[in-house]
């Protein structure tokens, strides 16, 4: 590409770095998928770009609650810019042998297959490692040399060193700040390693704001009345206040987030041309998840907002 104008790309004269220096590589079989209604909110994507263009051997994290947008946000600047991308979701059983390869027998001879991190490392790609706080500290803490720039040495592949193509960045996206789960909506969260969070640089995201999910909604779904998607975001902001004021008086009122992924999923189903109501649709996408009590709640919101579901019982089936 060389000299791209961010602008441009992004449809933005707002944004805090507007050209880049760029040359993608050869490796477009790694780009994300784009996706032309997809919506960005201004701030977290020039928090984005500002680490992209300019990361000064940091990585990036990127907290949020689940389903806000952290990983297609990287995805979606990935594939306007070209960017090839390998991630990959981790868990607590993700071992650092996983991030940068292994010996693997294939037609009686014992090859080294590269792993995510390698990869990136080499081809110049973003490595996104998805639900980083579910991952052991002690495994992460052997990422630490190359996340601060340095090269990789792998023993197990006779001592090959890899040098970081100047293209390779590391994103990482979790619920928490890597200080543990205080909502208590994310079992399995950990503390992380205060050396290894000191490689990062911080952003935070949260739901986007509600003219900018109706312009995720209807720039998706352009069949749904407008009128009827403005109470869908109002029943989300409602129940996102209930959490809210919940954490502020150390009382969770729900056990479990109302996302953006939840909303995108209702919305799609109201697209449809079906005979189900708004009330069947948000109980399949969101309230027979909840205990009895916090699905009543739920639904009389729901009748609240949308009216009443002819007369039927709100009461959680057994």
């Amino acid at each position: 590409m060389g000299l791209v104008n961010l602008c441009n790309i992004f449809g933005n004269d707002k944004l805090v770095i507007s050209e880049f220096d760029f040359s993608p590589v050869n490796y477009t079989q790694h780009v994300p998928n784009l996706d032309a209604e997809y919506v960005f909110e201004l701030n977290s994507l020039n928090d984005l770009l500002l680490y992209l263009v300019h990361p000064f051997k940091d990585c990036l994290y990127i907290s949020g609650p689940s389903g806000c947008g952290k990983t297609s946000l990287v995805l979606q600047v990935a594939a306007r810019l070209n960017w090839p991308v390998e991630q990959i979701t981790l868990s607590n059983k993700s071992e650092s042998l996983e991030l940068i390869g292994h010996s693997s027998l294939k037609n009686g001879e014992l090859i080294y297959e590269y792993g995510p991190l390698t990869r990136a490392m080499m081809y110049g790609e973003i490595l996104i490692l998805n639900e980083i706080d579910l991952m052991s500290p002690g495994d992460l803490t052997v990422l630490n040399d190359v996340l601060e720039g340095k090269d990789l040495t792998i023993v197990a592949n006779q001592g090959e060193i890899i040098k970081p193509h100047p293209n390779f960045r590391v994103v990482a996206t979790a619920n928490s700040k890597g200080n543990g789960d205080t909502s208590g909506f994310y079992n399995g969260v950990r503390l992380l390693n205060q050396a290894f969070l000191d490689r990062f640089r911080f952003m935070e995201m949260s739901y986007p704001k509600s003219n900018v999910e109706k312009a995720m909604i209807l720039s998706m779904f352009p069949s749904i009345d407008e009128a009827l998607c403005v109470k869908l975001l109002k029943f989300a902001h409602d129940l996102r206040q209930v959490i809210e004021v919940g954490f502020e008086n150390g009382v969770r009122q729900l056990s479990a987030p109302f996302s953006t992924r939840s909303l995108i999923k209702i919305a799609g189903i109201m697209s449809l041309d079906t005979d189900l109501d708004i009330h069947k649709i948000i109980k399949m996408c969101f309230a027979l998840r909840l205990p009895a009590v916090e699905y009543e709640y739920v639904m009389r919101l729901c009748n609240d907002i949308f009216g009443h579901e002819g007369g039927k019982s709100t009461v959680k089936p057994e």
